[in-house]
């Protein structure tokens, strides 16, 4: 049925037109292949091109290609292609290079098929037909865009020999665009890069919003959060939290307050409503997209020394119970040692600015700094340093680019809500606008990771959809909201039984690493995967994961998973998970009523009668309104009455399920068994008469 529908879909975009941006020549209509071509039968084509005597011509090898990507086997399509060498016709060759780029857009990789797409137009001899058929790629102008958005965040964190390569590439993907599909986002972009490589130019278009928000953090409210950030360093996060006690802005003091209570505990902050209040866009999508979730596991990146050493721990407490200059002798005296390590000399210099931060010294603090590897340092003192000292964010970055990702937009961030704006195309971190305006701010700042994130949350939760879901999976896939996207795209390919697809998304995702939540989120739509797909032996693993991963599981899930090991007849392990679902709170009165059904089945299965009725009795009894499952329950409690010789209760049961049965198949079955127990009690005798023997 699948290929059927896949068939189905090719034609119906064949007659609408496939050859305007399919690169291969359509079959001769009057030929065998045109015929199978017409009616959309790809398998067989394939046989007929490879047959062909001149199976190694470029003509056929780019029509099997195309043809493997009709059949939606686009891995078969890119082994074609990349094992046949570049053609000498220009012409051809951009053709094959368009069906690399689709292919390996089909196979999720978005940044290969644009570079792919982009060979190709470079060779294209007719650049009207290969802008036409870059309009024809549907939804190619929105990967474009992101493509590019993507590449150029990581081109900003860049501090390698590799930069100028990308500056290229990012060039020619930026002209391209604005060739191809033009409008202002591509004149930003160009803007953007152009900047990129220069200091002390202004931002674009501030503005109002840029002062506004800029004004918010005066130099008294940096010094305090560069005192807290050397304090938290040195994991004394009381005399942090004090220290941004004296930031004049309510939303900015609960900010820095929130970020010092993330250091110490890694948890998220649980209200951020006040942000709401002041209308501050960005600081709300900084804890909602969780930036700091590389961080929520171990904070020791961004904390002095081993927080689980002893000899350190004991050392650091030793030095801060001294006076400022004894503790500042003490650690010249160790540094003046001979035995030290330089690993140890970069720790004490370290502790030796943190000390002076953490107690007002921005004089002496300014000497330590200028001498020191910064990319040595703690992230807190890394920032607190970016903060009082203006730092290009280049000189902070780690050589690994990874992790130059992942830090960049945080220090970004967190350097312009202390009042330090380290990049001039993003939008000051205190501006302060309505919701309903943070479309309108996104596009006047195209740049900015977070009015981006921002603008696209608040479009998903009001309306979500499968194309908003693919650009945010694949543009913020180190956020929360990114990988809300992807488990979003997956639970909707299961939904629609698109199990390749919903694997796809399931497999980009690490289970591991996802915070509880979620993390039940992707264990559940595992689950109905592997149910869809008839594996049920691999289901139960999955639930068994699933349920001993300390996480809440999903009611319909546990009493689905509950019922299969009753058909796997694990009577024992579905019993145990029945009677965890029978004592969740909250559960629906039809819920309590199947539940109550199925230990009774359960019971009634292992031949333990007497508990069954007890299930079924209750049932029948506390949820009359739950019509099925209590009727169906008196039925069948009234089979083992009947079994047990007790007639008179069994009628009396099937007498109630025959006056309230909805369904015709229900009564005449209760009717049934009614006139087989008269059968058995005969029928001269009253149902209720009382015999006494003597």
């Amino acid at each position: 049925m699948k290929r059927i529908a896949i068939i189905v879909a090719v034609c119906v975009f064949l007659l609408e037109g496939l050859a305007s941006h399919c690169p291969a020549q359509s079959a001769a209509p009057g030929s065998f292949e045109g015929w199978l071509e017409r009616y959309g039968a790809w398998d067989r084509l394939e046989h007929e091109y490879a047959a062909e005597s001149s199976d190694d011509s470029p003509e056929v090898i780019l029509k099997r290609a195309e043809v493997y990507l009709n059949l939606n086997t686009p891995s078969k399509t890119l082994e074609i292609i990349e094992m046949t060498p570049a053609f000498a016709d220009n012409a051809t060759e951009a053709d094959r290079l368009w069906l690399g780029g689709r292919s390996h857009r089909a196979m999720g990789d978005l940044t290969k098929a644009v570079l792919w797409f982009s060979q190709s137009a470079a060779l294209a001899p007719d650049k009207g037909a290969s802008i036409r058929r870059f309009k024809a790629e549907p939804g190619l102008e929105s990967v474009w865009m992101d493509v590019w958005l993507k590449r150029f965040w990581t081109y900003r964190a860049n501090v390698t020999l590799s930069r100028a390569a990308q500056r290229d590439t990012l060039r020619r993907i930026q002209e391209l665009g604005g060739e191809v599909w033009g409008g202002s986002y591509w004149t930003s972009a160009a803007t953007a890069l152009a900047v990129s490589d220069q200091t002390g130019m202004p931002a674009p278009s501030t503005a109002t919003d840029a002062a506004a928000g800029q004004s918010l953090v005066t130099s008294a409210d940096t010094d305090a959060i560069v005192t807290a950030l050397a304090l938290a360093s040195l994991e004394k996060f009381d005399g942090a939290r004090s220290a941004v006690s004296t930031v004049s802005r309510d939303e900015v003091r609960a900010f820095w307050r929130m970020l010092i209570d993330f250091l110490e505990s890694g948890n998220l902050p649980a209200d951020i409503a006040i942000f709401d209040a002041s209308d501050s866009l960005k600081p709300r999508a900084f804890w909602e997209g969780n930036l700091l979730a590389p961080y929520s596991v171990s904070r020791a990146g961004w904390l002095l020394g081993n927080p689980e050493s002893g000899p350190w721990t004991s050392f650091r407490n030793n030095i801060l119970s001294m006076s400022v200059p004894e503790a500042n002798q003490a650690i010249n005296n160790e540094l003046g040692s001979l035995l030290i390590s330089e690993q140890t000399a970069t720790l004490l210099n370290s502790f030796k600015f943190a000390l002076a931060l953490a107690n007002g010294d921005f004089i002496s603090s300014a000497t330590t700094w200028n001498n020191a590897n910064k990319q040595n340092l703690p992230l807190a003192l890394q920032l607190a340093g970016a903060l009082r000292f203006k730092e290009n964010l280049n000189n902070l970055l780690p050589e690994n680019q990874i992790e130059a990702l992942n830090l960049h937009p945080i220090l970004t961030a967190l350097c312009s809500a202390g009042g330090y704006e380290a990049v001039t195309d993003e939008a000051p971190f205190w501006v302060s606008a309505p919701k309903d305006r943070i479309k309108t701010l996104s596009q006047r700042w195209p740049m900015d990771k977070l009015l981006l994130l921002a603008s696209w949350q608040q479009e998903f939760t009001s309306s979500p959809s499968a194309e908003l879901a693919r650009r945010s999976a694949y543009l913020f896939d180190d956020t929360a909201f990114g990988i809300e996207s992807t488990l979003y795209l997956a639970d909707q390919s299961v939904r629609a039984n698109q199990l390749q697809l919903g694997a796809f998304y399931l497999n980009t995702l690490k289970p591991a690493a996802l915070p509880p939540a979620q993390r039940m989120q992707w264990y559940d739509v595992r689950l109905r995967l592997e149910l869809e797909s008839g594996r049920e032996d691999a289901a139960l693993e999955t639930f068994r994961q699933m349920a001993t991963s300390g996480g809440q599981v999903p009611v319909m899930t546990r009493l689905r998973m509950a019922l299969l090991y009753q058909q796997k007849r694990d009577f024992d392990t579905a019993r145990e998970h029945l009677l965890t679902l029978w004592n969740t709170p909250g559960l629906t009165t039809t819920l309590q009523a199947e539940t109550l059904f199925w230990l009774g089945e359960g019971e009634q299965a292992v031949r333990n009668t007497e508990k069954a009725l007890d299930y079924y009795l209750r049932l029948a009894w506390q949820y009359p309104q739950e019509n099925i499952w209590a009727l169906t329950a008196m039925y069948r409690a009234s089979l083992i009455y009947e079994r047990q010789g007790n007639y008179d209760t069994a009628k009396r049961l099937l007498t109630t399920v025959v006056s309230r049965a909805d369904r015709k198949e229900q009564r005449e079955a209760a009717k049934a068994r009614i006139d087989a127990i008269d059968k058995k009690m005969g029928q001269s005798k009253a149902a209720d008469t009382l015999v006494y023997p003597f």
